[in-house]
C-alpha cells in the first residue's frame, strides 16, 4: 500500500496525524453527547428548550464537522500531497555519497559546541545546501549499522531521516566502523560508472577493529573513504545519561567516564581508503569541513555529460490543503453553538 502511495505522499511517516483529527471528532461529539445527557438527567427533554433555549445540536454537530475537516486537511497537509507531472531538464552527472554517522551514546558528549551527534546533523545539512547532482545516502551506526537512507537525489527526504535519527537509530551499543564501512560499500550498486565516495563522521571509539581493512576494500572498489572526527582530542567531554529521570554522567568503577576524539585512527582509516581526515569546524573561517571536503575533493569528480535527461517531478499541492484548513478553522470560529435569543422569545410567545 505504501509502496503505491509513495509517488503521491513524500512524508507519509505523517500519517498517524489522521488518526489524531478522527480523535478530536470522537472527544467532541462524546462532550457534546455528554453535556444533553447532563440536562436530560436534570430535566425532562421537554423542558430543555425551556432551560436552555439558546443552544442548538444541530450547530454544535456542524462546528464538529467543520472542526474534523479543518483537522483532516491539516493532516493530509503534512503528508505533502504531490500530484501533476511536469518534466525538468537534468544533466547527467555522476557522484554517490554515502555517510556513515556514528550514533553511539560517546556521540552524546557536549565538547563541539552542542551534542558531538547535534554538531554532525548540523554540518550534514550544511552540505545538502551545497550539494547539487549528488546521490546521497546516511548509514547511522554504533556497535551495528542501519541502512537509514538509500542513495536518493531527494534531498528534503533525506532531511527528514536525518532529523528523526538519534542514539537508538543504531541497533546495538558499543562502535565499530568497520561494520558501518562495510554496509557503506555494499549500498552502492556495482558496476558504477560515477564516482563514489564515503564520508565517516566519528569521534573515533573504535571496538571493532576492521575498519582500516574495510577501508582498504573500500579503495580497491575505487571508493574514497574520508573521515571526520567530531569531539575534544586534548580533554574530551563527559557522556550524558539519564537514570531513574535523573540525569548524570556515564561512570566506569565509579569516576566518570571522559570521551576523547581519537585523529590517529580516523587518520589512518581515510589513508587506508584513499582519502584524507579532517576534524569537523571552520575551515579558513568560512566553510565547515563536510563543506570543504565537498568543494575541494568532491565536487572536482562530478562529470557533466553533454546529453541532458528529462526527470519526472511531481508539484506540491501541501498548500492547497494548509488554506482549505485555515478557511474552514476562520468558519468554525465565527460560529455559535447559540441561535438568537429573540427567535425562542417570537417561538413561545407564537405558542402562547
Amino acid at each position: 500500500m505504501k509502496s503505491l502511495l509513495a509517488p503521491y505522499f513524500e512524508n507519509l511517516r505523517q500519517w498517524p496525524w489522521l488518526m489524531v483529527a478522527l480523535v478530536v471528532c470522537a472527544a467532541a461529539v462524546y462532550g457534546i453527547t455528554m453535556r444533553r445527557r447532563g440536562l436530560l438527567a436534570f430535566a425532562s427533554l421537554n423542558l430543555i428548550p425551556i432551560l436552555a433555549p439558546s443552544m442548538s445540536k444541530a450547530r454544535a454537530y456542524f462546528r464538529v464537522v467543520v472542526a474534523t475537516l479543518a483537522a483532516i486537511a491539516i493532516a493530509v497537509a503534512l503528508l505533502a500531497p504531490r500530484w501533476g507531472i511536469y518534466y525538468e531538464e537534468s544533466h547527467a552527472r555522476h557522484l554517490d555519497l554515502m555517510i556513515c554517522l556514528d550514533v553511539s551514546r560517546s556521540m552524546l558528549a557536549r565538547d563541539a559546541g552542542m551534542s558531538r551527534l547535534e554538531r554532525a546533523k548540523d554540518d550534514i545539512r550544511r552540505l545538502l545546501d551545497q550539494m547539487g547532482g549528488v546521490s546521497v545516502g546516511l548509514i547511522c551506526f554504533a556497535g551495528k549499522a542501519d541502512f537509514t537512507c538509500p542513495l536518493t537525489d531527494d534531498y528534503e527526504y533525506f532531511r527528514l531521516v536525518l532529523a528523526d535519527v538519534d542514539p537508538l537509530t543504531a541497533p546495538m551499543g558499543g562502535t565499530n566502523i568497520g561494520e558501518a564501512l562495510t554496509a557503506a560499500r555494499r549500498a552502492f550498486e556495482a558496476p558504477s560508472t560515477g564516482e563514489r565516495a564515503i564520508i565517516v563522521i566519528t569521534d573515533g571509539e573504535d571496538h571493532g577493529g576492521t575498519a582500516v581493512d574495510e577501508s582498504k576494500k573500500a579503495q580497491d572498489q575505487k571508493i574514497a573513504v574520508y573521515t571526520v572526527g567530531i569531539g575534544d582530542e586534548t580533554t574530551g567531554g563527559l557522556i550524558p545519561i539519564e537514570k531513574d529521570g535523573a540525569s548524570s554522567y556515564l561512570q566506569f568503577n565509579n569516576e566518570q567516564v571522559w570521551s576523547k576524539a581519537n585523529p590517529e585512527k580516523l587518520r589512518a582509516i581515510a589513508q587506508a581508503g584513499g582519502g584524507e581526515y579532517h576534524p569537523s569546524g571552520q575551515v579558513n573561517n568560512r566553510e565547515r569541513t563536510l563543506e570543504w571536503i565537498y568543494s575541494r575533493k568532491l565536487a572536482p569528480l562530478l562529470r557533466e555529460g553533454e546529453a541532458q535527461q528529462q526527470v519526472e517531478r511531481r508539484y506540491d499541492r501541501a498548500h492547497w490543503f494548509a488554506a482549505i484548513a485555515l478557511g474552514l478553522l476562520v468558519i468554525e470560529s465565527l460560529m455559535s453553538e447559540k441561535v438568537a435569543e429573540k427567535k425562542w422569545s417570537l417561538s413561545r410567545m407564537g405558542r402562547n
